[in-house]
């Protein structure tokens, strides 16, 4: 019995030891090598990869790193003259890699099958630079280059041993992602008038326009056949995020500050990372409708990797690669400190401008230290978005809510605070 409770406890030990070994919140990871990271994939907290830019190293070198032990040690597995854009693991042995732009009009893949210890440099697509691929098994793959004069969007039955082109340089494809053999998406790079996002349900043998934008459609990601998000579209100012519910051909503006950043991931129906620049790593926590920020000690925080129905574990690269085993920490939200002076109650004003088009401010009034909800909903009482949802200190508090992503029609907002209850009621008029 007391060898039992002395194995419990040293256990105990060292649990918390090795836990307390990793700051809170996002922290930074030491790389072998100083260079831009463009892309991290991994498959479970351990077992990870990434490839880098070339930009910052010598010799305008790129690299492919692994790690085993979540990142506290990566290892270099080749290096190339070229940049490397984008990499992706089917498991722990079969894995591609591609990039391009190294002196030659070919774009460039790679392809392992024993982890990365070694890279087989496969059969040139044609084009300049790979921007994105997608493998659904080791068999089955997408690949994109959005150059006007080289690029296309090109598929593999076969492993890599023979292409066919499903879209031509015209669509300027720049991102893809699939769900399944059949059913996938595609994101055409702003051509001066508009950015386009398709979608097929044959495998890419039929591809149907769903949307266009007048920004940069720079990441999409999706849970199901109908729930995904992407970087770009509706939002006024060209860098937000937006959310679907029904396969992409309706898209609604995020609410919050997400600017600067190109790639979009989402661990669960809730819970999502956007990366960021300005030392900043974006997260939302009720499906994208509203993002908060998290700060990150690197500037740049653009590429993002998670672990699917992971909560805690998550990595984002960029000037350097950092990562969080606690979700990231505190939340900072869009709301706004105008007076932390004392109150004697708790107060909701009306919105101004009202009516408005699309922009208004939502103004409160907090006593006491605590937990503060404020959610907008629709004249059927649908809750459209929770603009704030955490712990604020007693004061007089802003939001910013743009309306661009709904139609003209009645809406209410809600402010509630402990055991406090208020709602209001705005106009939109487009």
């Amino acid at each position: 019995m007391k060898k039992l409770i002395l194995l419990e406890l040293t256990l105990l030990f060292l649990a918390t030891t090795f836990q307390s070994d990793n700051p809170p919140g996002w922290y930074v990871q030491t790389l072998p090598v100083n260079d831009f990271v463009n892309d991290i994939f991994f498959l479970d907290s351990l077992n990870g990869w990434l490839v880098t830019d070339g930009r910052f190293s010598e010799n305008d070198t790129s690299y492919i790193m692994r790690t085993t032990n979540g990142g506290d040690n990566w290892t270099i597995q080749n290096a190339k003259k070229e940049k490397l854009t984008t990499i992706q693991f089917l498991d722990i042995n079969t894995g591609y890699a591609a990039g391009g732009l190294n002196g030659t009009t070919s774009m460039s893949l790679y392809k392992t099958s024993n982890g990365g210890t070694n890279w087989l440099t496969l059969n040139n697509i044609g084009g300049i630079e790979i921007d994105d691929i997608y493998f659904i098994n080791k068999d089955t793959g997408w690949a994109c280059d959005d150059d006007i004069l080289f690029g296309g969007l090109y598929k593999t039955t076969n492993g890599s041993q023979s292409w066919q082109r499903q879209l031509d340089m015209s669509y300027k494809i720049q991102k893809i992602f699939f769900l399944n053999k059949d059913t996938g998406w595609a994101a055409g790079r702003y051509d001066g008038s508009s950015s386009k996002l398709f979608r097929t349900t044959n495998g890419g043998i039929v591809w149907n326009l769903q949307f266009s934008s007048v920004f940069n459609l720079e990441s999409i990601f999706f849970l199901s056949p109908l729930k995904g998000w992407m970087r770009g579209g509706p939002d006024l100012n060209g860098n937000g995020a937006s959310y679907t519910t029904d396969g992409g051909f309706t898209w609604i503006s995020s609410q919050g500050n997400i600017a600067g950043g190109y790639d979009i991931k989402f661990v669960n129906d809730s819970i999502g990372y956007s990366g960021m620049i300005d030392g900043l790593v974006a997260k939302s926590t009720d499906g994208g409708r509203t993002w908060g920020s998290q700060n990150s000690p690197i500037f740049n925080s653009l590429s993002i990797a998670i672990i699917r129905s992971d909560t805690m574990h998550a990595w984002a690269g960029g000037t350097g690669i950092v990562k969080t085993f606690d979700g990231g920490g505190t939340i900072t939200t869009g709301i706004e400190l105008t007076n932390n002076l004392s109150l004697d109650e708790y107060i909701l004003y009306q919105n101004f401008p009202n009516p408005f088009n699309p922009v208004t401010n939502l103004e409160f009034g907090i006593s006491k230290i605590g937990f503060v909800s404020l959610k907008v909903y629709d004249i059927t009482g649908k809750e459209i978005t929770t603009l704030v949802n955490e712990n604020l200190n007693p004061g007089t508090y802003k939001y910013q809510f743009d309306g661009s992503g709904l139609t003209s029609g009645v809406y209410f907002y809600t402010l509630s605070a402990n055991g406090f209850t208020e709602t209001k009621r705005m106009v939109l008029v487009k």
